[in-house]
């Protein structure tokens, strides 16, 4: 038999030019810089969107606040008109008092008017200011939302007048307990039930018979009601303040504030 001739193994050739080796491309400045500045402008438009966002808000803000401060004014204005008024009859009783005082009362007798005028000279009225929108936007930071330098000067004028006029009233109402101390001992309290509901702002629901009829003091002394009267002179310096000047300039402060609010922000 004949042997078997061994076929010697043939390994396949490598063909080392079929396979391709990536070959990185070199990268100079310019693509640095190309893929630098893309990166800055999408971070940049990003940031500017964000601030067109936060400037939006801001001026829907500003508006709102500035119609309910516009408003708050506006009633604000309302209450002075009704507060000038009760003074003014408060004043015209002190006025009429003094005069009373200074002519003498004969007998121990005066006209009902005398209790009727004792009765408004009691009272100090107040000022119930609508404050909730200035409170808020002074204390909480929300006045940067107006941009307007001399809105925000008159803003901060009109909240330090109101925290004057507090001021006054409050000084007030300490001297006007020296008065209710002293009409208690002129008045005679049967008489002076008629009178003792009656307020400023509705002075002019008396009855005349009440006011023209003569009635007993439970005192009419003279130095009593000097002194009386002198609690009254003490306190008209108050009320002439007020009406002369304090009122009528917070009310121009409203009136400057509501139109410059209203241009500003075009509230209607």
């Amino acid at each position: 038999m004949e042997e078997k001739q061994q076929i010697p193994e043939v390994k396949p050739t490598e063909n080392k030019s079929s396979v391709l080796q990536p070959i990185s491309p070199k990268r100079n400045l310019i693509s640095y810089f190309k893929e630098f500045l893309m990166l800055f402008l999408a971070v940049f438009c990003g940031f500017m969107a964000e601030n067109y966002r936060d400037g939006q808000s801001e001026k829907i803000y500003a508006k709102e606040y500035a119609k309910s401060l516009a408003k708050d004014l506006e009633n604000d204005t309302i209450m002075i008109n009704d507060v000038i008024g009760q003074n003014n009859v408060i004043l015209k009783s002190m006025d009429r008092i003094s005069e009373l005082v200074h002519q003498g009362i004969s007998e121990n007798m005066v006209k009902g008017s005398f209790y009727y005028n004792a009765q408004m000279v009691s009272f100090s009225p107040t000022t119930t200011w609508n404050e909730a929108t200035l409170i808020q936007i002074t204390q909480s930071g929300n006045l940067r939302y107006f941009k307007n330098a001399e809105l925000v000067n008159k803003i901060s004028a009109y909240y330090s007048r109101q925290g004057y006029i507090s001021g006054l009233i409050d000084a007030d109402r300490i001297k006007r307990n020296t008065t209710l101390e002293i009409k208690s001992r002129i008045l005679n309290n049967y008489h002076y039930k008629p009178f003792s509901s009656l307020l400023p702002s509705r002075a002019n629901e008396t009855a005349d018979s009440l006011m023209h009829g003569l009635m007993p003091l439970q005192n009419s002394g003279k130095d009593l009601l000097n002194e009386f009267a002198n609690s009254l002179e003490n306190r008209k310096f108050y009320f002439t303040l007020v009406l002369s000047e304090t009122y009528p300039m917070i009310k121009r402060q409203a009136h400057e504030l509501i139109l410059l609010l209203k241009e500003e922000y075009n509230i209607e």
